[in-house]
């Protein structure tokens, strides 16, 4: 079956293929990190390797969301186990951006506390690839954030002697159907883990289904709601000033956009401006290869917008840029969670699309009033959270979007108890970490 599959993957890595290399055109040599997706890292990340230390700990996190749902997770591990390396892997670019800014590596040093002993880019799901870094880094336990189920990996890492643990584990509807039409392939893949730290009963009960032992599978719920908030920044204090001076109010932040929701979000936008035409929307979409189409619709709208990219950094001269624009387009990685504290009301996207949804819980940091469309189906559960505690309002459509838009800027106790609630259950549902934590101890005592 693991031969089946590694020809599968080829197949789907060549199909693929073209795709991938458009995004990254003109910077596709330097861009993708080619080498460590093909298993060669650095001649550094094995050099501390010696067989009197204690094995070295992994943690893979694909992206943007799941690295920073394991920042406390991280800096605690450093804290408990100083004598073991600590390396981060990711698959977006993003992804790894995020966590340079939030752990930072050996090279370059920055940051506070203590530094990684290196990050890389998760290599492909061959064999030979997996292998090859297993035995460089030689993990005494490879962690894994939410879902990341590669086949190979798992299998390399456990033969070597590893512990697996998945961390913050979910199992979407589309991903549980997906792979239960494998199902016995996948009994075999589970069969190579040693923990299941789920995010809740139902993510349990279908790793259960999958295959995975009982016994091998806890609830210890979602990490994300213990994350916290990253520092301001001096963008988000400056362009306050700016909006003040230029009298732009409110404020309405639609982010991780998806394609095809923009689309909906100026249909609505068009609306709330009827009302409030000193209104601004930030609008920053999910994915960094997407902003200069986004720019494109935005420009073809007719609607008045500016870049951040474009913005200058001096008070005066950036409340003159905000004077007039309808939107700013959030063109950079890195800033939305400071914008946030913006923001009058958020809409969180990748919601009135089907692309799953997008996580709830950074607004909520902020205390912010939240909306979302219906295709919550990859954060279901906090969806409900959040209705349930009147602390988030679902829309159906653009126009339903526009109307608890026009309503929650005309009633500003709304917004605040709306804000109030969103924090109060991020507030109630902390304490993931330190549950992982204590099976985390087990696995790496000796």
């Amino acid at each position: 079956m693991y031969f089946i599959y590694s020809l599968l993957f080829t197949v789907g890595v060549i199909v693929t293929a073209p795709y991938y290399l458009w995004r990254l055109r003109g910077n596709i040599v330097s861009g993708a990190g080619w080498r460590e997706r093909l298993g060669f890292l650095p001649e550094s990340f094995g050099q501390a390797a010696q067989p009197q230390k204690p094995g070295a700990i992994w943690v893979h996190a694909v992206s943007v969301g799941e690295t920073l749902a394991v920042v406390g997770l991280v800096r605690e591990i450093q804290r408990r186990y100083p004598d073991r390396r600590v390396f981060m892997s990711h698959v977006t670019p993003a992804g790894r951006q995020t966590g340079e800014a939030r752990l930072p590596a050996l090279l370059p040093p920055s940051g506070s506390g203590p530094a990684l002993a290196g990050r890389f880019y998760l290599p492909l799901d061959w064999g030979w690839c997996t292998r090859r870094v297993v035995r460089q880094i030689r993990p005494a336990a490879l962690i894994i954030v939410e879902t990341e189920l590669w086949p190979n990996l798992l299998r390399a890492a456990h033969r070597f002697g590893s512990s697996v643990v998945l961390v913050n584990a979910r199992l979407s509807d589309r991903s549980f159907r997906g792979y239960r039409l494998v199902g016995g392939f996948m009994r075999r893949v589970l069969g190579n883990v040693d923990h299941i730290s789920a995010q809740t009963d139902r993510d349990a009960e279908r790793f259960r289904l999958l295959g995975a032992p009982a016994s091998r599978v806890t609830v210890s719920g979602n990490m994300k709601f213990d994350a916290s908030p990253p520092e301001l920044g001096p963008l988000p204090c400056t362009l306050k000033r700016a909006l003040t001076v230029a009298s732009r109010s409110p404020v309405l932040v639609a982010a991780s956009t998806m394609p095809g929701e923009e689309e909906l979000i100026l249909e609505a936008w068009n609306q709330i401006r009827r009302l409030h035409p000193r209104a601004l929307l930030i609008l920053a979409p999910r994915h960094p290869a997407r902003f200069e189409a986004v720019g494109q619709l935005l420009a073809r709208s007719g609607l008045s917008f500016v870049r951040r990219t474009a913005l200058e950094t001096a008070d005066p001269e950036l409340a003159a840029q905000l004077e007039s624009p309808q939107i700013l387009l959030l063109n950079t990685i890195g800033e939305l969670a400071g914008i946030f504290e913006l923001a009058d009301i958020v809409f969180m996207g990748g919601s009135l699309v089907p692309a799953g949804g997008h996580n709830l819980l950074e607004p909520a940091f902020w205390s912010k009033p939240i909306l979302f469309g219906p295709h919550m189906e990859n954060f279901r559960d906090i969806a409900a959270l959040f209705l349930g505690a009147d602390a988030a309002i679902g829309v159906r459509d653009s126009a339903d979007l526009a109307r608890a838009a026009e309503e929650l800027f005309q009633d500003a106790d709304r917004r605040l108890r709306l804000g109030q609630g969103a924090k109060r259950v991020l507030e109630k549902e902390s304490g993931a970490t330190r549950r992982v934590l204590e099976h985390l101890d087990e696995c790496l005592r000796v």
